[in-house]
C-alpha cells in the first residue's frame, strides 16, 4: 500500500500528501469516456474523479493504467496486476475525501496564481514520469539496452527533459527544454529509447495497437534556452554540463557525487 500511495503521488504530479490535487476531468469529458467510449485517463494526464463513489467507470479504468504504469517503472516490489489495482482502488476514497476537503479549504473561489501555477508543475512532473517509464520499458525491449535501465532509474523524472504544451492548427504538441545542468549530448542517446517505446506500440504485422500514444515533442527553436531544474545526483560524469560543473565549488560537487563516465554510443543493431 505504501509503494501504491507513493506512485500515486507521482502521477498526480504531487511531491507531499499536502500538495494539491489535480483538477477532475469535467462532466463532457466523462459523459463521452462513458458513452462512447472516448479520451479517459491517460499516464500523461492522471486524473481521477472525485464523486460521492470512488468505483466509476472513469476511476476503474484509471485503476488499470495506474496499474500498468506501477509495473512499467519497475522500481517497486509487486507486479501483480490485480492487486495493485484492488489496492489503488482502495486508495481513491482517500484521494476523494483529500479532494472534497481541498474544495472546502478554497471555498470555491477562483484559483489564486499560486494554485494555477502548481497544477501546471504538477503536470510537467507527471509528464516527466511518464517519459522516464516508457523509456525504462524500451530498455527491456533489446538486450543492447537492458543494462541502461539501472541508470535510467538513477535519473529519475528530474533527469528527463521537460516541455511545454504548444497548441497549432489543432495539433497539440509539446516543446523540449533542456535543464542547464545536463549536458546535451545526452539528449540523442536517450531519444533512441523512445524511438524503441515507439515499436512496442504496433502489433507482429506492424499495424497500431490500440491505446494511447506517446505525446508528440519537438526540440525548441530557440537559442539558449535552458531550465534551472534541480540537478540530479550520482549520474556518470558526462551526463553533466562541463560548462556547469565547472561553476560548482568542492562541497556542491560532493554532493553531487559524480560518477564515472560511460559510453553515449548505441551498437549499431540498436540504431538499425
Amino acid at each position: 500500500q505504501r509503494e501504491v500511495r507513493e506512485h500515486a503521488m507521482l502521477m498526480l504530479g504531487r511531491e507531499t500528501k499536502n500538495d494539491l490535487l489535480p483538477l477532475p476531468p469535467d462532466g463532457a469529458e466523462i459523459a463521452q469516456f462513458v458513452m462512447v467510449k472516448r479520451g479517459g485517463p491517460t499516464a500523461e494526464n492522471f486524473r481521477l474523479e472525485f464523486g460521492k463513489t470512488h468505483l466509476t467507470p472513469w476511476n476503474k479504468k484509471a485503476a488499470k493504467v495506474f496499474a500498468r504504469s506501477f509495473i512499467e517503472s519497475g522500481q517497486y516490489t509487486s507486479d501483480d496486476k490485480d492487486a495493485i489495482e484492488t489496492s489503488f482502488r482502495t486508495h481513491i476514497k482517500t484521494l476523494c475525501s483529500h479532494y472534497q476537503a481541498q474544495v472546502r479549504t478554497t471555498n470555491a473561489m477562483p484559483p489564486s496564481q499560486q494554485i494555477i501555477d502548481h497544477r501546471q508543475n504538477a503536470a510537467r512532473r507527471a509528464r516527466r514520469k511518464t517519459l522516464l517509464d516508457h523509456r525504462i520499458t524500451a530498455a527491456y525491449c533489446h538486450e543492447d539496452l537492458v543494462n541502461y535501465r539501472n541508470i535510467l532509474r538513477d535519473m529519475g523524472p528530474d533527469g528527463m527533459s521537460g516541455d511545454e504544451s504548444d497548441a497549432r492548427d489543432g495539433l497539440k504538441r509539446y516543446v523540449i527544454f533542456l535543464d542547464e545542468w545536463r549536458n546535451p549530448e545526452v539528449a540523442p542517446w536517450i531519444r533512441v529509447f523512445d524511438r524503441i517505446f515507439m515499436t512496442t506500440k504496433f502489433n507482429q504485422v506492424n499495424r497500431p495497437k490500440r491505446g494511447n500514444w506517446p505525446r508528440i515533442r519537438i526540440p525548441t527553436t530557440q537559442c539558449n534556452v535552458r531550465r534551472t531544474g534541480k540537478p540530479v545526483p550520482g549520474l556518470p560524469c558526462n551526463f553533466y554540463n562541463e560548462a556547469w560543473l565547472n561553476t560548482l565549488d568542492e562541497d556542491e560537487l560532493e554532493t553531487l557525487n559524480v560518477q564515472q563516465s560511460i559510453s553515449l554510443v548505441h551498437s549499431e543493431e540498436v540504431l538499425q
